[in-house]
């Protein structure tokens, strides 16, 4: 199973959903998928883009938990 850190890095960085909307110009609902850890499909180029928000490397955005 695959763990977005999405929500966990908005809060330390203090950065809302509207805000993380504004920055992306993605759709709310998109945003809420990745902070509920929703996402059905990941696309690279999103990926690329938050961890340009939030100045992570891709390790720091997603975690794989075994079963």
């Amino acid at each position: 199973m695959i763990k977005l850190k999405v929500k966990e890095l908005m809060e330390k960085q203090n950065i809302s959903r509207y805000r993380l909307q504004q920055l992306t110009k993605w759709n709310y609902k998109r945003i809420n998928a990745y902070y509920f850890n929703k996402v059905i499909s990941i696309n690279v180029k999103e990926l690329d883009v938050l961890c340009d928000i939030f100045e992570c490397e891709l390790s720091d955005l997603i975690e794989r938990k075994k079963s």
